[in-house]
């Protein structure tokens, strides 16, 4: 069984009250066996993984029921393990002030005519601007905290928090639905907190954003074409019969403001580009911007919301339209916000290439709804841990001594390397004179050879 090292268990022993004392023994075995695993992390591989000094005995046909019991039947559910992950998050990286969430979806490649909540959804890795590819598997909404770490030059790393699965066919809840329910969750864990919620273009819509908290301000992107209307009122006409107006005359769409402002050719007055430096995928970028207040009633009916129209003067991105409910934000508190959205792509990517998420098999509802979450917690485990106390461990030093011009130590991948490092010199110790000991030893690397293979 390897070793638990000190700086990790009093993370690992935060989660104990989301789980039976079975469960847990379980959950702590499985996380240090999938974090020393090295092949494919099959649900079986893994659990092999939990007993190096022993191969199992294949001959045993219910060998694994524990490890399949603790997804398939076991009381535990995600969402109160999310909790307590959150609760040790905010207060042990002392977040202040408002809290960045981010949300987006993702699909895990999964195949069977028997695996439940499979469908066929758009696989954004594989789309093109002209051509969308479609893929089977699981598509799953995730809620992620930023977390910035102003000490380094590092950008975002975006830990993930809650994870919904998107079913397909009619009258099942769509991403944008799902995503506010887990946002209602997080404002009922912490209602004395203030939240910025950034999205994509997939989560601009209605379900999502009307009657939205007074505490959460939305960042996201909108259509080029959108229909907005001026939020001030109209003079009404004495003696006009009919409805009074709610909205003002139509605006223009972003992509026709910023048709318009090209044309502008005096210094004073509306749409006028600005420049705005902004630091932004990991690079300090000047761009130019403006904003306008409307209203888009397709989406957030009557409540006013600032647009801002970026473009880059170097060409190398197309114009983006953002809009934020935040009617005081700046230009560069915007785009950089809405910037801060690429680390949860970079926390997919690492999920599926670092921590293989995609591997496992499993077919029953149960299974489906918790080893994914149950992956992307122990993901926010790993990261909590190497920002507070991981990155100052001896193995982290060794790392970062061998590491290249392209590599980074808040990469995934490298504190993957870190915490697997630390355990084996906590688990295997060559030193001790104790022949049997020595002998043990001997056996439980011929055995991780043999599991690696």
């Amino acid at each position: 069984m390897w070793a638990m090292i000190a700086s990790l268990e009093p993370i690992v022993q935060a989660l104990a009250p989301a789980f039976t004392p079975a469960s847990f023994r379980t959950h702590g075995q499985f996380f240090l066996a999938w974090i020393l695993c090295l092949g494919k992390h099959r649900l079986g591989r893994v659990a092999d993984n939990t007993q190096p000094q022993q191969l199992r005995d294949h001959s045993q046909r219910h060998g694994l029921d524990t490890y399949y019991n603790f997804f398939e039947r076991s009381a535990w559910n995600p969402a109160t393990l999310a909790y307590h992950l959150a609760v040790f998050m905010l207060t042990h990286l002392q977040f202040t002030g408002c809290i960045t969430l981010l949300v987006d979806d993702t699909l895990t490649h999964k195949r069977g005519k028997s695996v439940w909540g499979l469908g066929w959804f758009r696989d954004a890795v594989a789309s093109t601007k002209k051509r969308v590819a479609t893929a089977s598997g699981h598509n799953w909404v995730v809620v992620a905290v930023a977390v910035c770490l102003p000490v380094t030059k590092t950008p975002i790393l975006a830990l993930p928090l809650l994870a919904r699965l998107h079913q397909p066919g009619k009258g099942q809840p769509s991403c944008a639905q799902l995503a506010r329910e887990m946002l209602g969750t997080i404002l009922e864990w912490f209602p004395d907190r203030h939240f910025t919620l950034v999205g994509d273009g997939a989560y601009a819509a209605k379900t999502l954003l009307q009657d939205l908290d007074a505490r959460v301000t939305f960042v996201g992107r909108l259509r080029g074409d959108a229909a907005l209307f001026d939020p001030r009122l109209p003079a009404a006409k004495k003696g006009r019969r009919g409805r009074k107006a709610t909205k003002g005359p139509r605006l223009p769409s972003p992509k026709a403001a910023a048709v318009k402002a090209d044309r502008k050719r005096s210094t004073t007055g509306d749409w006028l580009w600005q420049e705005v430096d902004v630091t932004v995928y990991g690079s300090q970028r000047q761009l130019r911007a403006f904003s306008y207040e409307a209203v888009w009633p397709r989406v957030l009916g009557l409540r006013p919301v600032r647009i801002v129209v970026v473009r880059d003067p170097q060409e190398r991105m197309q114009d983006c339209y953002l809009f934020t409910t935040d009617l005081q934000a700046s230009l560069d508190w915007v785009i950089t916000q809405f910037a801060w959205r690429w680390s949860i792509e970079v926390l997919f990517r690492a999920s599926k290439q670092v921590l293989d998420i995609e591997a496992p098999q499993h077919f029953c509802q149960e299974s489906v709804e918790k080893v994914a979450p149950w992956v992307w917690s122990m993901q926010s485990v790993i990261m909590v841990w190497y920002i507070t106390a991981g990155r100052d461990l001896a193995e982290a030093e060794e790392l970062r001594a061998l590491m290249g011009a392209w590599d980074s130590e808040w990469s995934l991948r490298h504190m993957v390397q870190v915490l697997r490092r630390a355990t084996l010199n906590a688990t295997i110790k060559p030193m001790s004179a104790e022949p049997n000991e020595l002998l043990k030893l001997i056996e439980t690397l011929k055995n991780c050879v043999n599991l690696a293979a």
